[in-house]
């Protein structure tokens, strides 16, 4: 039985904030949200970092053990962070929930971080 993902995305920055910090990816093997966080400090810049590292796993066959490649990929973001936080502390106290599903035929691999959910 083949699977495929069916998806659509939408963000919208409301009416309080003037930038919007929510990254997103949607492709045929990966889907991602991330909700950027930390006002002034740069949830921004978290969340696209973030997706930056994922999305290159949304590759025609995704293979492997799809848990521990969405972790690697996140754990290498987080390090991205703190990187660019040593460099630039107007960017302290930056972060993002991120909730990711890769999808390689029919097995499926999700992580969560923070308070945003998939339903």
């Amino acid at each position: 039985m083949a699977v495929a993902l069916r998806y659509a995305a939408r963000s919208d920055v409301g009416l309080i904030r003037k930038n919007n910090q929510d990254s997103g990816y949607a492709g045929p093997h990966l889907l991602v949200v991330a909700d950027g966080m930390g006002g002034a400090a740069g949830g921004d810049v978290a969340s696209s970092v973030v997706v930056s590292h994922l999305a290159p796993l949304d590759d025609d066959a995704p293979t492997g053990d799809l848990l521990s490649r969405l972790k690697e990929a996140v754990y290498a973001a987080h390090d991205e962070l703190v990187d660019r936080v040593a460099e630039d502390q107007s960017l302290a106290g930056l972060g993002t929930t991120v909730i990711a599903l890769l999808r390689s035929g029919n097995r499926f691999a999700m992580i969560h971080i923070g308070d945003s959910r998939a339903y």
